[in-house]
């Protein structure tokens, strides 16, 4: 029976750029905080919306904001990505995220009036499954339907993450868990991300090889999102990048057994760039070569850590470098749960 294929990816970025250095400044931390930026692995993010307007939103507007700029970010992904492809043959649209919370109807349902899809195409929404979303649950839910229809299916991941902003007084960044919100304003940026699922006979469209996760419960208030006073306050353990590469080992192993491979083997990682430490511990853990992950450590120094949407930028960028047919691709993610997420990928056939 054939597998299932990613057969393009596309991604979109917000207007507005800016460097960590002058992040650092807009946000007003005590100077001794800059090292946490500096040392970030991260040269410059992007947002939808300006740096001092985010700050003064609140998360009424912030929603409000969210409901238009995703809208508007996924479809031009989503025209990246099918590259003058007819989208009304697409049957089933998955969309991720965990940075908005848009009432019905939904993101997908707008998508699906925008391009003229048909009125019998299935929507899922997957929601607050964190910086996993695009890469695991949604590619593993459009690959479970092509399987089964032998149809199109597309995952759109949009992180609008400028838009969880929770307000902290200038100058007097929150203690709390280690200044876990000053962290995350140091790493997290926006972005957009499809991928579309289906058959065909091209050998550089990779097929769906095989998918696992791990999920180890015991660390389930290191990462995610908690209600503070009305609105959504970032939950980031310091402990994050000692406890990813508990999670993403297993899952990584159970699949590579199963597939009698070993880590040698797999000729490309498409590493969640989460963070440079992340990104270093994963690499030790599993004893991947150090430039196996040049680029996701070059996408998370472009583009920050885009949650959900980050593998399918790194997934792209992959699709200009040297591949050879039988290349073997893992994809790692990591979620709250705290969850890991291994797929892979072989190009030919």
């Amino acid at each position: 029976m054939s597998l299932p294929k990613i057969i393009s990816i596309g991604y979109s970025v917000p207007q507005y750029c800016y460097t960590q250095g002058e992040i650092f400044e807009q946000l007003k931390y005590p100077k001794h905080f800059w090292r946490i930026f500096r040392d970030s692995g991260i040269d410059k993010r992007h947002f939808c919306i300006p740096l001092p307007q985010i700050r003064r939103l609140s998360f009424q507007e912030q929603q409000e904001e969210y409901q238009k700029a995703a809208v508007e970010l996924s479809k031009q992904a989503i025209i990246n990505c099918l590259d003058g492809r007819d989208m009304r043959e697409i049957s089933f649209v998955v969309y991720c995220t965990c940075t908005g919370l848009p009432p019905g109807p939904t993101i997908g349902d707008y998508i699906m009036r925008d391009f003229g899809l048909s009125p019998h195409t299935r929507i899922v929404n997957i929601g607050f499954q964190g910086c996993e979303g695009g890469g695991f649950p949604g590619l593993a839910t459009a690959a479970d339907f092509a399987t089964a229809r032998g149809k199109l299916a597309l995952v759109v991941a949009t992180e609008l993450s400028g838009l969880t902003y929770y307000p902290e007084p200038d100058g007097k960044p929150n203690p709390e868990n280690d200044y876990q919100c000053l962290r995350a304003n140091a790493i997290f940026a926006e972005a957009s991300s499809a991928a579309l699922v289906g058959y065909d006979n091209d050998w550089r469209h990779p097929s769906i090889i095989g998918q696992e996760s791990y999920t180890d419960t015991c660390y389930i208030d290191d990462l995610g999102y908690r209600w503070r006073g009305g609105r959504l306050m970032v939950l980031l353990s310091k402990r994050v990048p000692e406890l990813a590469p508990l999670v993403v080992k297993p899952a990584v192993e159970a699949i590579l057994q199963r597939q009698g491979l070993k880590v040698a083997d797999i000729g490309w990682w498409v590493v969640h760039a989460a963070g440079l430490s992340v990104l270093r511990n994963i690499q030790k853990a599993l004893g991947i070569a150090e430039d196996k992950l040049e680029l996701s450590a070059r996408v998370l120094k472009d583009f920050g850590n885009c949650s959900s949407a980050t593998v399918g930028i790194i997934g792209k960028c992959l699709m200009s470098e040297s591949i050879k047919e039988g290349d073997y691709v893992m994809v790692v993610t990591v979620g709250p749960g705290i969850r890991g997420g291994a797929t892979l990928l072989q190009f030919g056939g």
